[in-house]
């Protein structure tokens, strides 16, 4: 069974900008070690092999339905909530690392 570290989540996190604490390395790895013994036992089902991966959701003959518009929020009603409004646009915090 291949092993996921506390070094390879650090690595992971560094490079994906997670701020982790110290305690949820140690809890993401017992967490991949469950993940991989239950991707081990899969593997281990007969005729694994043989089942073509699923890539959709549903069969590939099912018709969806189509969109249909309604009726839609005024720019007014869709801010009248928002903390932080700039020209029409909600303003939220900064998701990605980078220059203020």
């Amino acid at each position: 069974m291949k092993k996921i570290t506390k070094e390879n989540i650090q690595d992971y996190a560094l490079k994906l900008m997670f701020k982790m604490k110290e305690d949820e390395y140690d809890t993401f790895e017992k967490e991949f070690e469950t993940i991989l013994k239950h991707m081990d036992l899969i593997g281990q089902i007969d005729g694994i092999e043989n089942v073509e991966p699923m890539t959709f959701p549903f069969k590939k003959d099912v018709i969806l339905r189509e969109d249909v518009v309604t009726s839609t929020l005024t720019t007014e009603d869709a801010i009248k909530n928002a903390k932080d409004v700039i020209y029409d646009e909600v303003k939220v915090p900064r998701v990605v690392g980078g220059e203020e």
